[in-house]
């Protein structure tokens, strides 16, 4: 899904650029291009901060080397972030700061201590981290146009005392610095993480090299977060690197625009679904309504409703398959989960503890909630419906209802709108998993959401209840055409959507994301 880019080149670029004729740097493929057709962003840290990690989840790919230690990286790696038309957004990955207080010691005796700290020559052994330091000090010097420094921000800002020296010697290189808090942690509240992102603004004022400071967790950043980075580089390119920069930044705006949206039409054609699935089952004889001879009856309920989790468990797991590959992401959806699901779809008494604790065990994520309500054939949604009902002891619909069904105008049964709008929720659930997933954590897993994700996606379901509510009685009470049907869902999709990430993320432009 992450193809290069194509766009036209606007014809203003030509009048941004110098007089004369601009250097040249070896292209990717071997070749030559422009200084001013290529954008460098040069990946900085003090070492084991992550970098490496940070720059696989940047470039939806797995690149060099990540395991818990100092200095992994040792030597300057590039690698093509964006390209639009011959005009690159090129990532350097480098190697980090190794001992920075008795750097800074050494460099301030030197009356041009950057240009001495380069020249030297440092052992890779036995002077590793002056080595280490001196690789991405010359990378910065010679290739950057924005420093990105990343810093553990799971540490409070006055612990971390590399940054001082650090940021002092960037300083030298005379480099606008945008510093990224990685390590955040499990997303939180806007609130509650705007207050821990200000106590780092605050402490970093004090170095002008510093000129944004925006968080983007390797594990866990949003595409919503990477537009904000590309907002902040902006106003720092000079000269003909600004039309080039305008050009890739739109380019990577467009491409996570795309993604969304096909999350959306993903989403929409797995609810629209759900909405035509039906099975028929026999009407009710007179006794049968009453509940006298029911057996029968019972079982092509029973039946029905296998059939319709069924269904619904497989669909689940394709579309959560799809949005992950949608994503750059590698790994896949619970197999595992899924054929247990498929194997023990019965009534409660049918199902052994034993299965139970095998699905619970994979119950963490959005899915994985999905599939484990699904062991009993989609009757747990609803909170408590299959008691309520059971207790009524007589009528048809009091049944249905109990298994999360009802009958559409076509006598077919259907999923209920309780279970619909559960089925809304947990679609929601899943698309924030996988747009919060950065490659840097590795495959695909499983895992809890955060509570305020919970609560943000139910306000987002009350706020469009009208919506759901007519959305449900369009595909299940009327007999509406796939095709119009999908055109209603892929609206309320998107809608909600649009709403979800407005609510996390607070202030972000979403006029654009939209077809």
């Amino acid at each position: 899904m992450f193809s290069q880019t194509r766009l036209l080149v606007p014809s203003l670029l030509s009048r941004f650029r110098s007089s004369g004729t601009p250097p040249k740097q070896e292209g990717e493929a071997g070749g030559t291009r422009d200084v001013s057709d290529v954008i460098t962003l040069s990946l900085i840290s003090h070492t084991n901060a992550g970098k490496t990690t940070l720059a696989r989840t940047l470039l939806r790919q797995d690149v060099g080397e990540v395991k818990d230690s100092p200095h992994v990286t040792l030597f300057n790696e590039s690698f093509p972030l964006l390209e639009a038309e011959g005009f690159l957004l090129r990532l350097w990955d480098t190697p980090g700061f190794g001992d920075s207080a008795r750097l800074m010691k050494r460099l301030k005796l030197e009356r041009n201590p950057v240009i001495w700290f380069l020249s030297q020559t440092w052992d890779r052994v036995t002077d590793r981290p002056l080595w280490c330091s001196q690789q991405a000090l010359k990378n910065v010097r010679d290739d950057a146009d924005v420093v990105l420094y990343l810093v553990n921000a799971a540490e409070p800002p006055e612990a971390a005392h590399y940054i001082a020296p650090e940021m002092e010697i960037l300083g030298w290189v005379d480099k606008p610095v945008v510093v990224l808090l990685n390590q955040t942690g499990t997303p939180g509240s806007s609130s509650m993480e705007e207050a821990e992102f200000d106590a780092w603004r605050v402490h970093l004022k004090q170095f002008p090299a510093v000129r944004a400071v925006l968080p983007l967790d390797a594990f866990a950043r949003c595409w919503v977060q990477e537009d904000k980075l590309m907002e902040s580089l902006a106003p720092l390119m000079e000269g003909s690197k600004i039309p080039t920069f305008q050009l890739v930044k739109r380019a990577w705006t467009q491409r996570n625009i795309q993604v969304f949206r096909d999350s959306i039409r993903l989403t929409a054609e797995q609810l629209t679904a759900a909405m035509l699935d039906g099975v028929e089952v026999r009407p009710e004889t007179l006794l049968e309504r009453v509940g006298w001879q029911r057996d029968e009856l019972n079982r092509e309920y029973n039946d029905a409703r296998q059939k319709l989790a069924s269904q619904l468990a497989d669909r689940v797991e394709q579309t959560t398959n799809k949005l992950i590959e949608t994503h750059g992401l590698a790994g896949a959806a619970g197999h595992a989960i899924n054929q247990v699901a498929r194997d023990h779809f019965h009534l409660p008494q049918g199902v052994s503890e034993n299965i139970w604790g095998v699905l619970g065990s994979f119950a963490g994520g959005a899915m994985g909630g999905l599939i484990a309500d699904l062991k009993l054939g989609g009757m747990t949604f609803g909170g408590g419906a299959l008691l309520g009902g059971l207790a009524s002891g007589l009528g048809a619909y009091a049944l249905i209802r109990s298994y999360n069904l009802v009958r559409g105008s076509d006598q077919r049964l259907r999923w209920s709108r309780e279970h619909f709008r559960e089925q809304v929720r947990l679609a929601l659930l899943t698309y924030l998993a996988v747009c919060h997933f950065g490659r840097g954590r590795g495959e695909w897993q499983e895992s809890e959401q955060p509570r305020h994700w919970h609560e943000t996606v139910d306000a987002v379901i009350d706020e469009h209840s009208d919506a759901l509510d007519h959305l449900w009685k369009t595909g299940v009470q009327k007999e509406t055409a796939p095709a119009p049907l999908f055109r209603q869902t892929h609206q309320f999709v998107g809608d909600c959507m649009v709403a979800l990430l407005e609510r996390l993320y607070p202030g972000v432009d979403a006029s654009a994301w939209r077809a």
